[in-house]
């Protein structure tokens, strides 16, 4: 029975190291494309110029429980810009950042910021 045990350990440990190694891989993508990723403002784009990818931190169960924050809005931004190209997104459309603040038991009384917004990839132009 221990060896069992062991070898389920071992295999779940092997399995997680690979997930891991994968997802800081396609993390590190992500950052890069997140420097291309643009922030389109109101009007710059129709509806029907793009199709959306996703909308970060909000369409995952994990918001249930916990939403990141950022200690400013430029770096919730590039939070937000990061996971957006990790999703394949080329821009970014109707964003805006609250500041969220810390529960009142919390011992950091500084500022928390997350940044909300609508993944997209735009749709080529019919010439």
């Amino acid at each position: 029975m221990k060896g069992r045990a062991s070898l389920g350990f071992a295999l779940f440990a092997g399995i997680s190291s690979v997930l891991l190694a994968v997802a800081s891989n396609a993390q590190s993508g992500g950052e890069q494309r997140a420097v291309n990723l643009r922030i389109y403002g109101p009007g710059e784009l129709s509806v029907s110029q793009y199709e959306v990818v996703g909308r970060p931190w909000i369409d995952s169960w994990r918001t249930a429980f916990w939403l990141p924050t950022f200690p400013s809005a430029d770096q919730a931004i590039e939070a937000l810009k990061t996971e957006a190209a990790s999703r394949g997104a080329e821009g970014l459309v109707n964003v805006f950042c609250l500041d969220e603040g810390h529960w009142a038991w919390s011992t950091d009384k500084g500022p928390a910021y997350l940044c909300y917004g609508t993944a997209i990839r735009v749709r080529p132009s019919r010439g």
